[in-house]
């Protein structure tokens, strides 16, 4: 399957909004469906950097291939710093019935809370503060 380019437009309009959903307000309780739609706005807001970065407004199949949903990917391309890197690796919740370990590197994570799984190590929380603090960066960026 191959997969669709889209514009720096596109991608900051889909930042901004997803952002503006994904934004805990006050008391909320967040579950996975909330962190799923951080988790993309991280990546559009990510990839709409990247673009920015090398004035371009294209993110085309050569960039898809070469990123996918690697967070971690992206801000090393980006150099953003230690303080912003995201885990490299996440255990879920083993399978109940036969006890499966269940564990892959960080861009799985769209894929846990899309399915409902729960991340163990570091904890879903874990996670979501992080991306939190990378949607804080990204926003400085694309000002």
């Amino acid at each position: 399957m191959s997969a669709i380019p889209f514009t720096d437009r596109e991608l900051k309009r889909s930042w901004r909004e997803l952002s503006a959903i994904a934004t805990p307000a006050a008391g909320t309780v967040r579950k996975n469906p909330h962190r799923l739609l951080l988790f993309y706005a991280v990546e559009c807001g990510l990839k709409a950097v990247w673009l920015k970065r090398q004035s371009r407004s294209l993110f085309d199949q050569g960039d898809i291939d070469k990123t996918g949903h690697n967070l971690r990917q992206l801000l090393k391309e980006l150099r953003v710093g230690a303080d912003l890197s995201l885990p490299e690796n996440l255990q879920l919740q083993p399978v109940t019935q036969d006890r499966i370990p269940r564990y892959g590197n960080i861009s799985i994570l769209h894929q846990a809370w899309r399915y409902g799984g729960e991340c163990t190590a570091p904890t879903d929380q874990d996670c979501e503060n992080q991306l939190q603090q990378v949607l804080k960066w990204i926003q400085g960026e694309l000002k």
